[in-house]
């Protein structure tokens, strides 16, 4: 005896139609468990080359953040460092005013040397700022200080590296910046030569000690002078830096504005919109109930018929 145990078709397209609704309710139960829509290739064929593209722009960008983070804070702590510079220089012009003239006494010419005397010491301690590490003023060997005291130097000073400032920040279009100077150009600025150029900075201010110290008044003029044209030197590093802040955060918030836009596009192709997966979800789960108790009223030929 023979069973004929073949599927009809009404059963057939029931089984198929039933599977499309089960796929459809276990696909929605996915993406409202997971919050994406796209989480594999073959959910999204068409869109998965532009979703990639977009993760790997955000990646990107994300890095430009950080390191435009990073960069902020040795901008900031230079800038800062020479705004005070700019404070001691005028400090320092105060006193060669004082001192030049001809009335001050010898006593009070001592005095006033040894306030400059500290503004020297103070300037180096400024070039050789540091911040997380890293010596602000020492460009490409951030790891070095760049000076120390030597009152036997002409410019009251040892150079301790001679180095260049490279490094550079990247925007979000590309472009890329310089992010300062080193101490060298800023505090210590040299002719081709490497002899003293008339806006050093610490050859001015150490003038004047000396001249102080001498009780020459004829010195402290000429050391005056000197001193003017390099405070006004110092505020053009000084802007120099102001620049290149107004920089760092026009850049950063672009690439936050960036991140914005690059998370919406990721958005708007990966992520699952709730409310409509919820209502195919709970379409699905009635369809596939609706179905199930309509096929248990049909009454179709039974294993029993073929017994008989």
């Amino acid at each position: 005896m023979s069973l004929n145990l073949n599927v009809n078709p009404v059963s057939r397209t029931f089984l198929a139609d039933l599977g499309q609704i089960t796929a459809a309710t276990n696909t929605a139960s996915e993406q409202l468990s997971s919050g994406y829509r796209v989480s594999r290739a073959s959910d999204a064929p068409d869109q998965i080359s532009e979703l990639l593209q977009l993760e790997a722009n955000l990646q990107s960008n994300n890095q430009i953040t950080t390191n435009l983070s990073n960069v902020k804070a040795q901008v900031d702590t230079g800038e800062s460092a020479l705004n005070s510079a700019v404070q001691l220089l005028q400090q320092a012009v105060s006193l060669g005013t004082e001192g030049a003239n001809s009335t001050t006494t010898a006593a009070t010419q001592q005095t006033l040397a040894l306030q400059v005397q500290g503004i020297l010491s103070q300037l180096v301690t400024i070039a050789n700022t540091n911040v997380n590490g890293t010596y602000v003023f020492s460009g490409d060997s951030g790891t070095l200080p760049s000076y120390q005291l030597d009152s036997a130097s002409p410019t009251g000073v040892d150079r301790l590296i001679t180095t260049q400032a490279t490094q550079q920040f990247q925007d979000t279009n590309g472009n890329t910046y310089a992010i300062g100077e080193t101490a060298q150009t800023i505090f210590d600025n040299r002719n081709p030569d490497d002899s003293i150029a008339s806006n050093n900075i610490f050859a001015a201010v150490n003038s004047l000690q000396t001249a102080l110290a001498a009780n020459n008044t004829a010195g402290v003029s000429t050391a005056l002078a000197s001193l003017q044209t390099a405070s006004a030197y110092l505020d053009q590093q000084q802007a120099f830096y102001g620049t290149v802040q107004n920089r760092v955060a026009a850049s950063a918030s672009a690439a936050q504005s960036q991140n914005v836009s690059l998370i919406a596009q990721i958005g708007n192709i990966r992520d699952v919109n709730f409310a409509e997966a919820a209502t195919e979800l709970t379409a699905g789960q009635t369809a596939e109930t609706a179905a199930l108790e309509a096929e248990g009223k049909v009454r179709t030929t039974s294993l029993f018929n073929y017994l008989a």
